[in-house]
């Protein structure tokens, strides 16, 4: 059958994140195989003098609405956009289905409540990409959002949830039931895979961390793990390189790479382009994601599609994806001493990021786009029939 979607995603390119880039290879991937998408997303930049505009990226049908503000300040988590939300509710009508991306996010979990009332015949998929409860790592302003009992309503509106892993799967089951929920493993386009892992040979340890600047990301742990390194190793044989968007935390950072005095180990090289951001996944002896929640955590997969070992935190997603001892090391959350500790094992192994990473490219060769593609067809097609 011939499908329209209407793909409801707060970040999309140019804005890059886990949840821009998912949503931005599965609209390619669908565009591909004849279903018809239009995007409809926030250009969450307030301060940007930025009128609602239609984009046309790598040809692909987007609508970026404006920001008015931020819910969480200059943080980029909570972007409120009132044409974002009207537009949205005027054009469901014209598609099959509407599919939600991220949450809680408070402009789409309004959507979503307001669209089963005055549309309820338009199936409603949402792809979480977040928990399924508050963590305790969540702001005031989640927390309270949290017991509003919001997220919860949110959660009865929709028609089908579209989860990333085993772990979260649970989680959506015990809250939605098993019938509204699939999971379909997130996946990386076919370009980020090597035939073999190569390396620098040269003794020294290149670390890479790909994320959002925010304090959610666990950099700061980073930080001071790699500060516990130049002082029981030789610092020349170190560096650090930190791809992604400040969400309000670069201050932060600074001050703590000033206060450690390693502003000659780090480099902060904001958001790349997806090609940009490969070379640095080439140059890279391993990828260190210490975040305090991964739905999935889509830069352990790009990583190990380069074959290279992963050092992350014990994250739903990290969980999933990375074998501790095999494909690289798992740590606790918030812990420093276990990320040095596990940096330590690559410098004193060199052998180690090679075994490591031969079984991580064999572990991401089980994560294919035109699996994801066809298991989303298959979702859309079903509930569109009924």
């Amino acid at each position: 059958m011939d499908l329209k979607i209407l793909m409801v995603t707060p970040y999309f390119p140019p804005n890059i994140n886990g949840v821009s880039l998912h949503v931005y290879n599965l609209v390619k991937g669908l565009t591909s195989r004849g279903v018809s998408i239009r995007v409809h997303t926030i250009r969450n930049d307030p301060l940007e003098n930025f009128s609602d505009s239609n984009l046309k990226i790598d040809d692909l049908d987007v609508l970026s609405f404006r920001c008015l503000f931020d819910l969480r300040g200059s943080s980029k988590e909570q972007p409120i956009s009132p044409s974002y939300v009207t537009s949205t509710i005027r054009a469901c009508s014209e598609f099959d289905a509407v599919h939600f991306h991220d949450f809680p996010k408070v402009c789409n979990d309004f959507l979503i409540v307001l669209m089963k009332k005055l549309r309820p015949n338009i199936p409603l998929i949402f792809t979480p990409h977040g928990a399924g409860a508050p963590s305790p790592a969540y702001k005031l302003f989640s927390r309270i959002y949290w017991s509003s009992g919001i997220p919860q309503k949110v959660l009865q509106s929709v028609d089908h949830v579209i989860v990333v892993s085993s772990l979260q799967a649970r989680l959506f089951t015990e809250i939605c039931g098993g019938h509204k929920v699939s999971m379909i493993q997130e996946a990386v386009p076919p370009y980020y895979f090597v035939d073999k892992p190569t390396f620098i040979d040269d003794e020294k340890l290149r670390i890479l961390f790909i994320g959002r600047i925010i304090e959610e990301k666990g950099i700061r742990h980073l930080l001071y793990a790699l500060h516990k390194l130049t002082q029981i190793t030789d610092r020349s044989k170190i560096e650090l390189a930190c791809v992604g968007s400040d969400c309000g935390y670069i201050h932060e950072v600074l001050k703590i790479i000033d206060h450690l005095k390693l502003e000659d180990k780090v480099k902060i090289l904001g958001a790349l382009p997806e090609q940009e951001k490969i070379k640095r996944l080439i140059w890279c002896d391993v990828l260190v994601l210490p975040s305090y929640y991964e739905a999935f955590g889509l830069p352990i997969l790009e990583a190990m599609a380069q074959g290279k070992p992963v050092i992350a935190s014990e994250t739903v997603g990290a969980k999933s994806l990375v074998e501790h001892g095999q494909t690289g090391f798992l740590v606790k959350i918030g812990d420093s001493e276990s990320i040095t500790d596990a940096l330590m094992r690559f410098l004193h192994e060199p052998k180690l990021k090679y075994e490591m990473g031969q079984r991580s490219l064999k572990h991401a060769s089980k994560y294919k786009m035109a699996n994801t593609i066809e298991k989303h067809i298959g979702i859309y097609e079903k509930l569109c029939r009924n």
